[in-house]
């Protein structure tokens, strides 16, 4: 009598169905997982800036970073962006804000160009053509607010309101965010701040991360909506109390430049 040694093709194809169906059980949650460890990644990437901030301001008398220069004649290194041109190659349209040709005040804190561009680029985004308003535009998916560029950590807000979509809300104030590249990051040129016609990124399951004052990261949203996809708040959606106890939009484009810089301590 001849022992069998082999499979069926009968027993084959119901090995093949069973890991099939295992499959469609389980990528939804292998895709969940990747995406939280890209969220977790963005986090990380952007508690390091902070931490850079803060470290920053505590040897510049309490000053935030700036998100441009006061000008060609600025020596000041809190004067400076708080990135510049180690993150972009020669060629490369920026603002005509930007420090051109000059170091981030931030780099020596992040350990240098190798570290700032490897944290400047968020793993849940994917790339995208320089410009096209899709995707990163592969050097910077990061902003700051630019109405705090200057400003005394010590005057910060710690709360504001934004409108999500269900009217406003009482929220951790930003100082750093992730840019949706569809609204300006990569629809014109590239600039390092946040204003009045940014949103907040939404490629983390509609969710867009914000770096605070304090050092903190947490995730904002999902906001409204739109086509299928969804639209985080607008720079002139956030609100926030001014040290002179006023509430104001965090969007005011006439801050820009070198009459700008430390405006909020002023307010």
């Amino acid at each position: 009598m001849r022992c069998r040694t082999g499979f069926t093709l009968v027993e084959l194809l119901a090995v093949i169905g069973i890991i099939g169906i295992l499959m469609m059980l389980i990528s939804p949650q292998i895709g969940q997982a990747i995406a939280r460890a890209r969220e977790t990644a963005c986090r990380n990437n952007m508690s390091m800036f902070l931490k850079a901030a803060m470290a920053f301001a505590s040897d510049n008398n309490g000053l935030m970073a700036s998100a441009w220069s006061r000008g060609p004649q600025a020596t000041n290194d809190w004067q400076m962006c708080f990135i510049g041109q180690e993150l972009f190659p020669t060629g490369v349209t920026v603002s005509s804000e930007w420090p051109q040709g000059k170091l981030g005040s931030l780099l020596n804190y992040l350990g240098g160009g190798d570290t700032v561009r490897r944290l400047s680029r968020c793993p849940g985004l994917r790339p995208g053509p320089l410009r096209s308003g899709t995707g990163s535009n592969g050097y910077f998916d990061y902003a700051m607010f630019e109405i705090f560029a200057g400003a005394k950590q010590s005057r910060m807000p710690t709360r504001a309101r934004v409108d999500l979509g269900r009217g406003l809300e009482d929220v951790p104030c930003p100082w750093f965010v992730e840019e949706d590249p569809a609204e300006f990051l990569n629809a014109g040129y590239i600039q390092p701040f946040h204003k009045s016609t940014d949103r907040l990124g939404a490629w983390h399951r509609g969710r867009g991360n914000i770096g605070t004052p304090e050092g903190a990261v947490v995730a904002i949203g999902p906001g409204r909506k739109t086509g299928g996809v969804f639209k985080n708040p607008r720079s002139q959606d956030w609100r926030a109390r001014a040290p002179s106890g006023t509430e104001v939009q965090l969007y005011n484009s006439a801050v820009a430049g070198p009459t700008g810089w430390g405006w909020w301590n002023r307010q």
